[in-house]
């Protein structure tokens, strides 16, 4: 016993003295060998680089004034570290619910929001990070704020097991204990500021919680700032917008990043943080890497030493940030201002007219049976309550106004609040930017594109002559159905053997008729026609340096309905509209059978006859309509030889299928043929320009803040228009006569001042609502070259639902009016330094 005794204790000795060497080992091993290394560590985490920006850079017109700057602010701020233990999250809660206190009793108001909150209807909690996402969007940022919350446990899909861990950890079961008790709402705003802070714990710097505070709230935060654990008062940046409402629709606003995928995605990578504001729409949006100060090159820092507490001490390195950019507009802040008038009282006057006109017994009388029939619950009246007025430089393409009405005040939308609710619920949809964004049927303005079409080919000469002839039989069979002129059938005979100089002056449909029945080819379809208006940019986007912009479509098989795509695809809602009048057919046709067809057959089975419909000449299609029922939905033989199946199948198919009818249709600027404004004008300015195209551009130049030109833009030429030279005297001849004492518009420019310095056209496109067209309701078009002898600007004014398109000549006149007076003035300037754009 006793050997063994001593043998044990031999093996103790040995087996302590083993751990004390290991443990020398690593002392060793930790002080000499890799001392050096944990010490740079550890002054490394004694340090804290801070990101500061400059700031945001200016819009400004084309003469300097300013549309859209930065102020300082002062912002309230907050800033934990990234754990945290119990008694600090207590005192940290303490301090959040004392600065919202400071901060509303000064009449501030907290920035952030909670992604929990409470369903009115249910009363239970909910999860709400996004509207109109898709599920994969919804699951990545759930997934992403639960990690960040260090809750990724899937128990905690469960807001309400969310909002229970949160509610423990912020320690308000132990203010509770202590008396304190706080109503939901508060507990919801704590919980969005630590939300915020957890969102952006791993930038490693202070969140904005609220901002523009005022005097009050900064003296009473600095004041109480040792009580107050993780609140601060720092300098930011509000954007202003000087002029309000001035092109407002163009500059755009900015606002917080809004998609956690965009930001993680696009923007942190160029060293954007979360809490950055961005460019949402306009100007702000498409120049936002020039205007941004956020942009990781441009960042500065500051490296700042932390004690033991993770206070701040004192500033180690510091590199200053640079300024974004400012951006120099084409448009003249004078321009736009008459032209946002003209367009103004341009949609009032024409309201006017159309409910003085709705009060006429005569117009009663005309339109009593449509005024009876209309389900006007479903279609109320659509009068005028909206306009666009577009300026372009004839050469050049350089947009000088841009004007809508109604237009917004920006800084009430950036401010937030009820008057940026009523904005953003607005009917009109203010937002929208109308001159790149709305499309419409041209109506008659677009008469200039086929008389050029049809002289450039030939098929007119500018002495041939044509005469109404009352209905246009070329298509047609049956004179009812046959298309007529606006013109009364009394006085046809004041559009007897006109040229293109009278087609255009008189804008008679028969003339335009005629000559897209010669453009139009049986086989080819509308080849010369299309072509040329693709030429003169009617189907291309414009180019202008603004987001959201629609491009044209003009009437031609393809845009009518293009087999090669699906039905979603399509560039109009016609094929849409054809295809469910097909399947509620099909569905009532097999219902009278007892059968009941599924709906990916009836699909499948609707684009076979829709692709069989332009492929297949007309005389073939019920011959080709028979297999593809039986083959697709398994009809009988006897079912597709009954008319009742067949024939409404055919009518509809022929609303898909383009030909001669639809041709003289674009011709008039009717059909299926969009523009929008912007494209309009740019149209208009190529007549006056001897056929250049132009693309539209906003930019002048791009401008450091030192006052440097970085970039300076140049036109851009989209297209020559070749061959149009020697007719171009011809067009501008019969734009002239719309003016003129025997044109469309005579009564509207009689006896005006400057009626013999402009060439125009009006444009009427008929609008169908609940299958019923009231004149009231028709859009109004009218466009502008001058001066007349050489034209410098180009004017496009457009008015939905404007009745006719002479209404659309007041916002011109008005414009005109105000520019011709403006050529009069004294235009010397005083001197300006060279190199230097910023001076007024």
């Amino acid at each position: 016993m006793k050997k063994i005794s001593a043998f044990r204790i031999v093996l103790a000795v040995i087996v302590l003295a083993a751990c004390f060497a290991y443990l020398i080992q690593g002392l060793v091993k930790l002080q000499l060998v890799e001392g050096e290394q944990y010490a740079e560590t550890a002054g490394n985490q004694s340090l804290k680089t801070i990101r500061i920006t400059g700031t945001r850079g200016m819009i400004t017109d084309a003469e300097s004034v300013i549309l859209a700057m930065s102020e300082d602010v002062y912002n309230v701020t907050f800033y934990r570290e990234a754990s945290s233990t119990a008694a600090e999250y207590l005192e940290y809660t303490k301090s959040i619910i004392q600065a919202i206190d400071i901060i509303e009793a000064n009449g501030g108001e907290i920035k952030v929001e909670f992604v929990i909150g409470r369903n009115e209807q249910t009363g239970l909690l909910e999860y709400r990070f996004g509207e109109g996402i898709s599920e994969s969007a919804w699951k990545s940022r759930s997934d992403r704020w639960r990690s960040n919350h260090y809750i990724a446990n899937d128990k905690y899909d469960d807001p309400q097991v969310a909002y229970d861990k949160l509610y423990e950890r912020y320690q308000f079961p132990a203010l509770a204990k202590e008396g304190h008790l706080y109503s939901e709402e508060t507990i919801f705003k704590v919980m969005a500021i630590y939300n915020e802070m957890q969102m952006n714990v791993y930038n490693s710097v202070p969140v904005v919680i609220a901002e523009d505070v005022n005097f009050a709230t900064v003296a009473e935060i600095e004041g109480r700032s040792m009580m107050l654990s993780g609140f601060d008062i720092e300098v930011g940046s509000k954007r202003v917008y000087p002029r309000g409402a001035l092109a407002s629709q163009l500059i755009g606003y900015v606002g917080p990043i809004s998609s956690y995928d965009t930001y993680y995605n696009e923007l942190q990578p160029l060293g954007y943080r979360l809490t950055d504001t961005i460019g949402k729409d306009g100007i702000e949006s498409s120049m936002e890497n020039w205007l941004t100060a956020n942009i990781e090159s441009r960042s500065g820092y500051r490296i700042m030493e932390k004690d033991n507490n993770g206070s701040l001490t004192r500033e180690l390195s510091y590199l200053e940030p640079q300024d974004g950019n400012n951006v120099k507009l084409t448009i003249i802040a004078s321009y736009q201002q008459a032209a946002e008038r003209a367009i103004e009282e341009n949609v009032r006057s024409t309201r006017e007219v159309q409910e003085k006109k709705m009060a006429n017994g005569n117009w009663l009388e005309t339109n009593k049976d449509k005024l009876a029939t209309r389900d006007w619950d479903k279609y109320p009246l659509q009068l005028a309550d909206t306009g666009v007025l577009v300026v372009i430089d004839v050469d050049n393409g350089n947009v000088l106004a841009m004007a809508q009405y109604p237009t917004y005040d920006l800084n009430m939308l950036v401010a937030g609040g009820d008057t940026a609710a009523e904005i953003l619920l607005d009917e009109r949809n203010v937002m929208m930017n109308y001159a790149i964004q709305q499309r419409a049927e041209p109506g008659s303005v677009f008469k200039m594109v086929t008389a050029l079409a049809a002289l450039v080919n030939e098929k007119i000469s500018p002495v041939d002559t044509i005469s109404d002839g009352g209905p246009f039989m070329e298509y047609t069979t049956n004179e009812a159905d046959a298309p007529i002129c606006w013109i009364a059938k009394s006085q046809r005979g004041d559009h007897s053997n006109q040229t293109v100089i009278e087609g255009l002056a008189h804008s008679c449909n028969y003339f335009f008729y005629e000559l897209g029945a010669r453009l139009y080819n049986r086989k080819q379809g509308s080849l010369l026609l299309y072509s040329f208006s693709e030429e003169m940019g009617l189907t291309k986007k414009t180019g202008i340096d603004l987001p959201g912009e629609l491009r044209g479509v003009v009437g031609n098989q393809a845009n009518l309905y293009d087999p090669s795509v699906s039905l979603n695809e399509q560039r109009t809602w016609q094929p849409m509209l054809v295809a469910a009048s097909i399947k509620k057919h099909l569905l009532s046709i097999g219902e009278s059978h007892g059968i009941f067809y599924d709906d990916e057959r009836l699909n499948i089975c609707i684009k076979r006859l829709m692709d069989m419909a332009v492929t297949t000449d007309q005389g073939n299609w019920i011959v080709s309509m028979r297999p593809i029922l039986m083959e697709e939905l398994n009809m009988t033989r006897d079912m597709v030889m009954l008319a009742a199946t067949m024939n409404d199948i055919y009518n509809y198919l022929n609303d898909i299928k383009w030909g001669g009818s639809m041709e003289i249709q674009t011709a008039i600027g009717q059909g299926i043929t969009l523009v929008t404004p912007a494209a309009m004008a740019r149209y208009i300015a190529a007549l006056g320009n001897g056929g250049k195209v132009w693309n539209l551009n906003i930019i002048d130049s791009i401008i450091s803040p030192e006052g440097e030109v970085i970039s300076k833009r140049s036109p851009n030429l989209l297209n020559q228009l070749e061959g149009v030279g020697p007719y171009l005297p011809y067009i501008k001849a019969g734009m002239k006569g719309v003016v003129d004492d025997s044109g469309t518009a005579k009564k509207y420019f009689k006896n005006w001042k400057y009626q013999d310095e402009i060439w125009a056209k009006t444009g009427t496109s008929q609008v169908t609502i609940g299958k019923i067209k009231l004149d009231l309701e028709n859009n109004s078009w009218f466009c502008a070259l001058t001066p007349y002898e050489q034209a410098e600007i180009a004017i496009v004014c457009f008015v939905p639902n404007g009745y006719s398109g002479g209404e659309a000549s007041l916002g011109i006149k008005n414009f005109i009016d105000w520019w011709m007076l403006e050529q009069e003035k004294d235009t010397s300037l005083p001197a300006v330094v060279p190199g230097n754009e910023l001076m007024p």
